[in-house]
């Protein structure tokens, strides 16, 4: 009877320290493919956002709502100023209030997708990262012209949630100056006017959810006072208000 051949011999054949070489690559390639791409994405949309410092060109960004409250006190300030912005929306929020996200777009404004619950997409699970950047209710759908924006929950993102919103042909928007309104201590409103005026323009991170922790009536007075002051800012630098870099919508 012939022997085994020498491709079966070498089917057969195993070296332990080879195996476990394998597997240590493997258990640290897949996690530094799921979250690297994430990253990647991340820093090519902070770049985009940086892209407008330093041009006198500033856009206001308004996160996690809507809210009957809050979100209609900006509406009322913009509106004040002839200024429009972007509000990166929570899907449940946005199925709650349909008749804010009416009022935010018969303004105007551009709506934004901020995920279905708001996770964060380096701890949830990948099925729950990939639902809760595709899952775009209704009322979101139907918007004239429909959301084409995507903020993801605090800036993290991962493979899934990277493809969940590529599939969705959503463009990921990230920011260049955070207001601070969810810091644990409220920072002073010219604290911040005065890091925008350094930066000479760029993208802010402001939220407009109802917040119901202790100081939320004081954070919500914070972002209503950071907004007049930022439009008070542009409007004596002489500085363009914007859309976010992803937009396809032109400066007004």
């Amino acid at each position: 009877m012939p022997g085994p051949s020498n491709v079966d011999m070498t089917l057969e054949s195993h070296d332990p320290m080879i195996e476990a070489l394998l597997i240590i690559l493997a258990a640290g390639i897949l996690p530094g493919l799921y979250f690297g791409v994430g990253i990647v994405a991340r820093l090519q949309a902070d770049r985009r956002a940086a892209s407008l410092m330093g041009t006198g060109r500033l856009a206001l960004t308004y996160d996690d709502g809507p809210s009957p409250e809050q979100t209609d006190r900006i509406l009322k300030l913009l509106e004040d100023r002839k200024a429009h912005a972007t509000f990166f929306v929570i899907g449940h929020s946005a199925t709650t209030y349909p008749e804010v996200i009416g009022r935010i777009v018969a303004a105007g404004h551009e709506v934004g997708w901020h995920s279905l619950a708001h996770l964060n997409q380096w701890r949830a699970s990948p099925s729950a990262a990939w639902r809760d950047t595709s899952s775009i209710p209704a009322i979101l759908e139907n918007l004239d012209p429909i959301t084409s924006i995507y903020r993801p929950p605090y800036g993290k993102l991962n493979l899934l949630s990277v493809l969940a919103a590529r599939r969705r042909r959503l463009r990921i928007s990230t920011w260049t100056r955070p207001s601070g309104d969810t810091d644990p201590t409220i920072p002073d409103v010219q604290e911040i006017v005065d890091q925008v005026d350094a930066d000479g323009g760029g993208v802010v991170l402001m939220h407009d959810n109802k917040r119901t922790n202790p100081d939320g009536d004081a954070r919500d007075h914070f972002v209503a006072q950071l907004t007049a002051a930022l439009l008070d800012l542009a409007q004596r630098r002489g500085w363009t208000l914007v859309p976010v870099p992803e937009s396809s919508r032109t400066a007004t």
